[in-house]
């Protein structure tokens, strides 16, 4: 059986290139033949590339530039060019696809096409762009924990996608949120499919496979540290690493350093580093501070005592129930900190609950169960 897999998967951010990778790897681990439909949409291929003042396009955009080259230099490039070697280890497909048809085209190579998982659902970011929903023939088409990045659609956007939902035959989502959109689709669409609920495909392999892939020669604290990984610094995030810091007396590395962090040298700072880096950072951390689901994800799948706080509402979307609900699937709920107050009653010396370990497991099995369901296996 060759399954062709239809995600987002050469894009410079973390979440986004370790999920493709998770999904093409644990799909694999089933004895099946996985490749990665070559999909280079524009919206995705601009993440890789590194922004110059020739091309900017306002002086916010010039100032930025500058700034970042100050800041960061050189770390662009680097972070990018790590990024294209993680990339390379995926199987992917011959054949580049740039439009829908080209995607079309290229599934008939497969018994099985799978789209998911990620936002692949999320306008925001894909637009007026449906290959995700697989719009063409095909003998079976399915989704694994794909997203729709928003609580609730308009009545306009459900009328728009739900004739879709008729044509997979095996639907799985992520969150909470998106049974109630298809809820909604299905008041609309009465044959489209029931959904399933699975983990984030990064949960598919374990701490152990993941070390397989960190980079060995990167330099850490050997003593134990604090890994931070701030979407965006927030006051809130500050104080937390700061009381941790305090406790502890452990060194903070940087996963994504804020420009503050870099001006005060506020730690070892990762601006450069790619997913083999950031496998590294988790590999090796005594704590984890964090706004950023896939942050949050990789600290319990590693056993990782962690400290999960909330994005502003300006830039946060869903991000911020997607941080509570993995908080709460796991039982780790007190791990979530959204203000002082839960900060100050904060114990700090608390080890990573046993128990995870178990609920990783028991949900793990599921996602498998349902990819063999999928599958046809």
């Amino acid at each position: 059986m060759r399954v062709g897999i239809l995600t987002f998967h050469r894009a410079t951010n973390y979440g986004t290139a370790l999920q493709a990778f998770a999904t093409e790897k644990g799909i694999k681990k089933l004895g099946v033949e996985t490749e990665m439909i070559d999909y280079r949409p524009e919206y995705i291929e601009r993440t890789l590339h590194v922004r110059k003042l020739t091309n900017a396009k306002s002086p916010k955009e010039i100032a930025s530039i500058i700034v970042n080259a100050v800041l960061y230099p050189n770390m662009a490039k680097r972070k990018a060019e790590s990024f294209k070697r993680f990339f390379s280890l995926m199987n992917v497909s011959d054949d580049v696809c740039l439009t829908a048809d080209d995607v079309a085209k290229a599934s008939h190579e497969y018994d099985v096409v799978l789209s998911g998982s990620d936002q692949l659902f999320n306008r925001n970011i894909t637009g007026d762009d449906k290959t995700f929903f697989l719009p063409f023939e095909h003998k079976r088409k399915v989704t694994f924990a794909s997203s729709f990045g928003e609580r609730k659609l308009s009545a306009d956007r459900v009328e728009e996608i739900a004739p879709f939902f008729s044509g997979f035959d095996a639907l799985s989502v992520r969150e909470k949120t998106a049974h109630d959109i298809l809820a909604q689709i299905k008041k609309v669409n009465v044959s489209a499919k029931s959904a399933i609920s699975v983990l984030d495909p990064t949960f598919l392999l374990t701490k152990d496979e993941w070390n397989e892939y960190a980079d060995a020669d990167l330099k850490l604290p050997k003593d134990g540290y604090i890994l931070t990984y701030y979407m965006l610094e927030t006051p809130l995030l500050r104080d937390i690493t700061a009381k941790l810091q305090q406790k502890t007396g452990l060194k903070v590395v940087n996963i994504k350093p804020s420009k503050k962090q870099v001006i005060l040298h506020q730690g070892k700072n990762l601006s450069y580093a790619g997913p083999s880096e950031f496998l590294a950072c988790y590999k090796n951390a005594s704590y984890v501070v964090t706004n950023s689901f896939h942050g949050t994800a990789f600290a319990i799948n590693y056993g990782i005592p962690f400290f999960t706080s909330t994005l502003p509402v300006s830039m946060a979307g869903e991000v911020n129930s997607r941080l509570e609900d993995i908080c709460e699937l796991f039982d780790l709920s007190h791990r979530w900190i959204d203000c002082e107050q839960k900060l100050n009653a904060t114990d700090f010396t608390k080890p990573f609950e046993k128990e995870t370990e178990r609920i990783i497991k028991n949900l793990r099995e599921h996602s498998f169960d349902y990819l063999k369901y999928a599958l046809g296996l």
